[in-house]
């Protein structure tokens, strides 16, 4: 299922989540410049319509996501993306939406082909038998979605399934919290007219390395999978873009 814009992950509840959303959003996308600061608080409560108190209670928490710091006498300052917490689904979910899909595709190719083969690789060693049982399930549910936009939840529950399954508490915490980054990359790579035929046997054949206990086949499997995945996007693109 094509998608006509990028989703919106966040539905802010309060005034002080708002304010966050605002300003992040216009930090990812630049509108405020790594090493500059932030309006003064007067100006920012007044936009906002809100005390300086709730105004501190918002910046705060974009200094916990790294995006801000406050310095005596300088006012709070826009940090560079280095310092920016790239795990926090907030964050991820404004770098979503501001970046190209081509780029954010392959800021993410990047960190999944550090991880993914090698948890797959750890399942195939570590994995036991409810661990494995759990990623034959998401894979079943795979083959029994009647859609595109079936096939994503399990799909997206078969990658987690082998980050639980290496029992390595970091890696399965990893994917929980690239969750919605992972999401919107699956959302993207089935946009291939043949999604459903191309993407079954490169998931069973990790499925059955891991099963089978063989960490290189799993490994490259996974490699597979991936490098597969992203060259299904390049080729759609091109086509839309002919």
């Amino acid at each position: 299922m094509p998608l006509t814009a990028k989703p919106d992950f966040r539905q802010p509840r309060n005034i002080s989540a708002q304010i966050v959303d605002t300003i992040g959003r216009r930090i990812i996308a630049g509108q405020y410049e790594a090493g500059g600061r932030l309006p003064i608080e007067a100006a920012l409560c007044n936009e906002f319509g809100v005390s300086r108190s709730v105004l501190r209670e918002a910046i705060k928490i974009l200094m916990s996501k790294g995006l801000v710091v406050s310095k005596a006498r300088v006012g709070t300052q826009v940090t560079s993306k280095k310092r920016w917490n790239m795990l926090d689904p907030y964050v991820l979910g404004w770098i979503i939406e501001v970046m190209p899909e081509n780029q954010f595709l392959d800021m993410l190719f990047e960190v999944r082909l550090g991880i993914e083969p090698m948890a797959s690789e750890l399942a195939a060693i570590n994995g036991g038998d409810a661990a494995i049982q759990a990623i034959g399930s998401a894979y079943k549910d795979m083959e029994n979605a009647q859609t595109t936009a079936d096939l994503a939840e399990p799909d997206l529950r078969f990658h987690q399934a082998i980050l639980d399954a290496t029992d390595n508490p970091v890696l399965s915490y990893i994917g929980a919290t690239l969750h919605t980054a992972l999401a919107f990359s699956i959302e993207l790579t089935s946009r291939h007219p043949d999604t459903y035929s191309l993407s079954l046997p490169r998931h069973k054949a990790v499925y059955q390395a891991i099963a089978q206990h063989d960490p290189e086949a799993a490994r490259e499997a996974t490699v597979s999978l991936l490098m597969n995945s992203r060259e299904d996007f390049n080729a759609v693109s091109k086509t839309h873009n002919a």
